[in-house]
């Protein structure tokens, strides 16, 4: 949010999709997904993004941007000044004064409910009745002006305890658990 100083939101932390495909596929390969359950939040804003990182592994998406655009934030980029012109960011009260939540609540749960049922309408679109079944390789992204890659081959699906074969986890995956696993020895 622009809350945060630019310097944290552009550059500390892993982007999302990296980010939530590693965790998740660590956990897969260790045989302990089953025992966290995997929140995410980061730039979700659509329903696709929030089916987008269901197939990436992810059981819950928290969707703070959005809420706020449907609030009425303009991303004036002032949030952490208390000079926030729609009021939503601020505790002066001349400028809280834009900010009449009897009305605007009534705008961030008719998006909210909007963009859960467009979620699954795309779920169902594809074939499938629950968003946590939806697989990688069901959604393409477009890596470059000809060429588009289905997400499971740019984040490789993980077999459960993968981690514990030597060469069963994708390499990279492999070498991030063990260079892990050093530091913790």
């Amino acid at each position: 949010t622009g809350a945060a100083p630019q310097a944290f939101s552009n550059h500390v932390g892993a982007p999302l999709r990296e980010g939530l495909t590693l965790v998740h596929d660590m956990l897969v390969g260790a045989n302990l997904r089953q025992e966290v359950s995997v929140i995410c939040s980061g730039r979700i804003i659509s329903a696709f993004d929030m089916v987008r990182a269901f197939a990436l592994g992810a059981d819950v998406c928290n969707s703070a941007r959005a809420m706020m655009l449907a609030l009425g934030c303009i991303q004036a980029l002032k949030c952490d000044t208390n000079r926030c012109p729609t009021g939503i960011t601020t505790q002066d009260e001349s400028l809280m004064q834009g900010l009449v939540p009897r009305e605007k609540s009534y705008y961030v749960q008719n998006f909210h409910e909007r963009t859960m049922e467009s979620a699954m309408e795309l779920v169902g679109a594809a074939g499938f009745d629950d968003p946590g079944k939806f697989p990688r390789r069901a959604i393409c992204r477009r890596v470059s002006s000809e060429k588009s890659m289905r997400l499971d081959e740019l984040y490789p699906v993980v077999q459960p305890g993968a981690l514990f074969t030597p060469g069963a986890a994708p390499a990279k995956l492999e070498q991030t658990y063990v260079a892990g696993a050093e530091q913790t020895a």
